[in-house]
């Protein structure tokens, strides 16, 4: 599990996990955290095959007396010695604990088909994890017990706790706590990504009135996005076979750490911007949480999603999108896809309705071919995207009066 986890990086030629091991057998938290996480994984495993339909009284008493053990173990090791005795092999068994929570969240009765490479870094396994505020307030005491984020020095220690910080911050619609834990540089994986995206003469004029209503950050991302998707669709359909998963693994951890790094519209860092600052910057999240960072709809925080972005929807007057209508319908196609299950979804099938019709949208294809305008991948997009069309289809002409 743990190499999965890391792929492509390396500590004096060998996996992280070869130092971890290492510091285990010296290490009693560590050592049983270790083996907590690795039974429970394999439980999960075993359930995911259909090998064992589910989790037997025994194991259960198993997993919680490994469990135990190790929280016993971890909390006599940090009380019994001064603040200062923080080391990074008791972060990382708190890590292993934090990552492997015996709650789990239920799975979502419908599953939809997930984005290429989803299970890259073994994400979408932990992207359904409980957060248990007791493991992030402990985590980030013990990080600053040992002087913060910079001053660990375990190998793949601070890798693995920024991903961690991805997903925490993904399933509560937070910026980032720590610092990105990368070697990439924006510049260069701009460059990169640029190879990739799709270029229509026809999109420059949408995609400049998109501009103007955005920051320049959030302009990096809206590139990033596009040129992510287009990579995600050679590998798909078997142009892009030879990619270094290493370097895609932080290419997307990049990429989504900086969409949730985007500003709300409240916040004093950005000053005035216009009022589809922030539909747009929940749309991103929408399209990044589906694409790149996948988790499973229907989960946190969709839900949570749908309802900011219809909120922000109902404030924006409706001239501001008589310049660029196409990117009102992109935001609402995302918000409807995340509103599944919710009882916002109507809310969007409704206001789809009106907006397919006044701009004269007959088909699923016409509407897929305004989505790629803006940022749109068919697999898991276009699998929602038709169950939405045919709720809208079925919506039929009567219209409410409100919204």
């Amino acid at each position: 599990m743990w190499p999965k986890l890391f792929p492509g990086m390396k500590y004096k030629g060998k996996s992280f996990t070869c130092e971890w091991m290492k510091s285990a057998m010296n290490c009693p938290p560590l050592f049983s955290a270790w083996l907590h996480s690795g039974a429970e994984h394999m439980i999960i495993r075993r359930t995911a095959s259909g090998v064992q339909s589910s989790t037997s009284k025994k194991d259960n008493y198993e997993l919680l007396l490994m469990r135990q053990e190790a929280i016993v173990a971890l909390k006599e090791a940090v009380n019994d010695g001064p603040y200062t005795t923080v080391t990074d092999q008791l972060i990382m068994a708190a890590f292993a604990l934090a990552l492997h929570p015996h709650e789990r969240d239920k799975f979502p009765t419908i599953q939809s088909k997930m984005a290429p490479l989803s299970n890259l870094q073994l994400l979408t396994r932990f992207t359904n994890i409980v957060i248990i505020d007791g493991h992030v307030r402990g985590l980030r005491y013990l990080v600053q017990a040992r002087g913060g984020f910079r001053n660990l020095e375990m190998p793949g220690l601070r890798e693995g706790l920024s991903t961690w910080d991805l997903i925490v911050a993904s399933k509560r619609l937070t910026r980032p706590f720590w610092p990105l834990q990368t070697i990439l540089q924006l510049d260069s994986a701009a460059d990169f990504l640029a190879t990739f995206e799709h270029s229509d003469p026809e999109m420059r004029d949408i995609h400049f009135l998109l501009y103007s209503k955005v920051s320049q950050h959030m302009v990096w991302v809206f590139h990033a996005l596009r040129g992510y998707s287009s990579l995600l669709e050679g590998y798909a359909d078997g142009r892009l076979f030879d990619l270094d998963l290493g370097y895609l693994l932080q290419l997307r951890n990049l990429i989504h750490y900086h969409v949730l790094s985007l500003p709300p519209a409240l916040s004093a860092e950005v000053g005035t911007v216009p009022s589809t600052y922030e539909p747009i910057r929940l749309a991103l999240a929408i399209y990044s949480l589906l694409v790149v960072f996948p988790v499973s709809l229907m989960t946190s925080p969709y839900p949570n999603l749908a309802r900011l972005l219809r909120y922000e929807l109902e404030l924006v007057p409706d001239e501001e999108w008589e310049s660029v209508p196409s990117l009102l319908l992109w935001l609402l196609t995302l918000g409807g896809i995340a509103a599944l299950d919710t009882p916002h979804r109507l809310w969007f099938v409704a206001r789809l309705h009106l907006e397919i019709r006044e701009m004269n949208i007959c088909s699923w294809q016409s509407l897929v071919q305004i989505m790629t305008t803006f940022i749109w991948l068919d697999t898991p997009c276009g699998m929602e995207g038709m169950i939405l069309w045919k709720e809208i289809q079925q919506y039929g002409s009567c219209l409410p009066n409100t919204y």
